[in-house]
């Protein structure tokens, strides 16, 4: 009995270390920098990408995390989808909340993830509170681009800001579906080739079809960093069930073509995440060849 009382004690005092080990990580997030280059850039340029939020908040009315953005100074603040949770709609306000005080840091560029998709659908119960929020992002000043595209001026560049919202038969949990044939040109229409484009698309899963379409820069999220990370091996599972992403973050090049995908923000539903801290993205960019 006395061996069976320890063997307790033992995983009790585990189970308690990860715990708080835990609520640690889901409270906090990791700044990662990337640099890019590319020969259609005059000038320098500084984006911060927010993706996969989920109506988390990071201190007292997200304190910390728009903190963290106001010390990067950016050009403009990117969001590739997921800022709600699409069952949570009396907690829409966090988003709003967040949406005013960005827009008052610099413009703010955001496309729909799956969540924001589920909710495009009139018949759904959320509907209605979606597009509510939505047209208060668009009060606000944000620039919302669902299949649509803007032209992001400075003083020495135009770039061409894009956002990418697939149909939802995309993302069947357990099934891989390839991109239909000129999915992307029905969705985008056709790529820009004399400026540089940035592609905000949500699921990283088709990032080759990305580049194959003509995106100089792709920004997602999505996958979480596959939530439980194992080291020197990487993802274990996307939301999708894939075990192993191949795209699940970080960097991915091809020629002078660039995807960063990030871990994402917030979690929802299961609140794991195993060496896989949240991280904000700070992409800064500069005229000249790739290295």
């Amino acid at each position: 009995m006395t061996l069976i009382f320890k063997i307790i004690g033992v995983f009790c005092f585990l189970w308690l270390i990860y715990v708080l080990w835990q609520v640690w990580e889901l409270r906090h997030f990791n700044r990662t920098h990337y640099q890019i280059c590319s020969d259609k850039l005059k000038e320098n340029h500084t984006w911060v990408v927010l993706a996969d939020l989920h109506l988390w908040r990071y201190g007292r009315h997200n304190e910390r995390l728009i903190q963290a953005i106001r010390e990067e100074a950016p050009e403009s603040i990117l969001v590739p989808g997921d800022l709600i949770v699409h069952t949570k709609p009396e907690r829409f306000y966090v988003a709003e909340e967040l949406m005013e005080q960005l827009t008052e840091i610099a413009p703010v560029y955001f496309s729909n993830g799956n969540h924001e998709s589920r909710l495009e659908n009139p018949e759904h119960v959320n509907y209605l509170p979606y597009q509510r929020l939505k047209t208060r992002m668009a009060e606000l000043g944000v620039h919302i681009l669902n299949n649509e595209r803007e032209i992001m001026q400075t003083e020495g560049d135009e770039i061409v800001m894009l956002g990418l919202e697939l149909p939802l038969s995309y993302y069947k949990k357990g099934v891989h579906t390839p991109l239909a044939p000129g999915e992307l040109s029905r969705c985008l229409g056709e790529p820009d080739a004399t400026r540089y484009q940035i592609l905000l698309a949500h699921t990283p899963k088709y990032v080759p079809e990305y580049f194959t379409w003509g995106a100089d820069l792709c920004l997602s999220g999505h996958y979480h960093g596959g939530l439980v990370c194992i080291p020197g091996i990487g993802s274990v599972i996307s939301p999708q069930f894939e075990l192993f992403p191949k795209h699940s973050f970080g960097r991915f090049d091809e020629g002078t073509q660039t995807a960063l995908v990030s871990r994402g923000m917030g979690t929802h539903t299961f609140h794991i995440r195993i060496f896989n801290r949240s991280e904000l993205l700070v992409v800064t960019a500069k005229p000249g060849k790739k290295k």
